[in-house]
């Protein structure tokens, strides 16, 4: 197990094995000393809020001596400064029981955590997947509108080209019903000219013979 075990106004008198590895400091480094001495919070990380939430659950156990189980927090570990001494993310479910003498006074205060952090990493890798599946989701509503509008817009210019092409027809059938009617017409009128002119010539011919022989 993960606990350590604190006097009431906080100095770490025993620590598991467990813990110590867990939390990356030596038996030597912690016993005689204050919880949030050994355990501050990340300096580097503005969302802090394990030393806070920690000592108000301690404070519940002193003050009413019952167990208090926390939710999970997040509480960075500082690695030692062999590791570089920087502060590693983790997460923790903890719980802190009291523990009582004979006359019911408060003697010491078991601080008992689990460490969840790759639960809590595995989680956030499933939202950050489903964050990106609604992504593509929503981008993938979006192309099959877009679809669906552009096909629509085809259909509607392939209509109007229809209408378009169907009048076009109808102009040209028209225009050519009339440019083969006046063809027609200039045929006949081209047709009677000759006949005239032949007729004419024929007259002009009789009135010379006719001037000829003296009529």
């Amino acid at each position: 197990d993960l606990y350590l075990v604190l006097t009431p106004d906080l100095t770490i008198v025993a620590a598991s094995d467990a813990y110590l590895r867990a939390t990356m400091t030596q038996r030597d480094e912690v016993i005689g000393r204050h919880l949030f001495d050994v355990f501050p919070d990340n300096p580097d990380d503005d969302t802090i809020t394990g030393t806070r939430n920690l000592s108000a659950s301690l404070a519940h156990v002193v003050r009413e001596r019952v167990p208090d189980a926390m939710a999970v927090q997040k509480y960075d570990i500082r690695r030692p400064e062999s590791a570089g001494g920087e502060f590693e993310e983790r997460y923790w479910s903890p719980i802190n029981s009291p523990v009582l003498g004979p006359a019911g006074e408060l003697r010491y205060i078991i601080h008992q955590v689990e460490d969840v952090t790759e639960f809590i990493r595995l989680k956030q890798q499933g939202n950050e997947q489903e964050q990106l599946n609604q992504v593509l989701r929503t981008r993938t509503e979006q192309m099959e509108a877009e679809i669906f509008l552009r096909a629509q817009q085809i259909q509607e210019a392939n209509e109007r080209l229809r209408v378009a092409n169907a009048a076009l027809e109808e102009h040209v059938h028209i225009r050519t019903t009339e440019l083969s009617q006046a063809n027609e017409a200039l045929q006949t009128e081209a047709r009677l000219s000759k006949r005239l002119e032949e007729q004419f010539r024929q007259a002009q011919k009789m009135d010379a013979i006719g001037r000829d022989r003296g009529l």
